[in-house]
């Protein structure tokens, strides 16, 4: 576990059988989550039930950094540096009518477009933030889907509130699919196989698996732009 260096006052959400193992973490609140409750989407669901704040940010545990991409090299920002972002993050979804937001999934500066520093369309995942509604309303995760869950999220959010705010300046590093514990006891290539038919079933063209250099890309295609033709 990593993230706790970057966001010293978060609040750990940890299993009941794993509560004494994660009890040395210097955090000021830990939080335990009953045992049947499994895969990530099971989780955020509970998180957004549990907590009654307008807005909430929920991290995984393995990140590592957070990074600005507005000049030519990447620049970590410091802890305060991180929380004042996330909260003008959240202001800025508020601000759009947005209940999702999150930010770049990839720290290399040149995908990042600088006239262009935020996207409605994108989806979100690794830090993902929720916005409740002047209802309290917020989005909700397919339990079925243990791995493929943020993606599906993002979707059925862009179907049904239309924009998922992307803050693209910046962007959390972190060492997805490669630790142990947590969603990997249920991540294996046949449950990951599965999630992928399923999501193009019911996607069709608005998401697209890709692979690149041995790693696993995934697109979604909800365009939100009227094409402008100067002809």
């Amino acid at each position: 576990m990593t993230s706790h260096k970057l966001f010293p006052s978060a609040t750990l959400v940890v299993p009941e059988s794993e509560k004494a193992d994660y009890a040395v973490i210097p955090l000021p609140e830990l939080i335990t989550i009953p045992d049947k409750i499994t895969g990530v989407s099971a989780v955020r669901n509970w998180i957004v039930d549990r907590f009654d704040e307008d807005a909430l940010v929920m991290l995984d545990d393995d990140i590592t950094a957070c990074v600005c991409m507005v000049s030519l090299r990447c620049r970590k920002l410091s802890p305060d540096e991180t929380l004042a972002m996330i909260t003008n993050a959240a202001w800025c979804a508020r601000g759009a009518d947005a209940r999702l937001f999150g930010w770049h999934q990839r720290s290399d500066p040149r995908l990042l477009q600088r006239n262009d520093p935020f996207g409605v369309n994108h989806w979100v995942g690794g830090a993902v933030g929720i916005v409740r509604d002047e209802n309290g309303n917020a989005p909700k995760w397919d339990e079925l889907l243990k791995c493929k869950c943020d993606i599906d999220a993002t979707l059925q959010e862009l179907l049904d509130n239309r924009l998922v705010w992307n803050e693209a300046r910046f962007c959390f590093v972190q060492d997805r699919d490669k630790n142990l514990g947590g969603n990997s006891l249920f991540r294996t290539a046949d449950r990951i196989a599965t999630e992928k038919r399923h999501l193009k079933r019911k996607w069709k063209v608005h998401i697209r698996f890709e692979a690149y250099k041995s790693q696993e890309r995934v697109a979604i295609h909800a365009p939100r732009r009227q094409s402008v033709s100067m002809a």
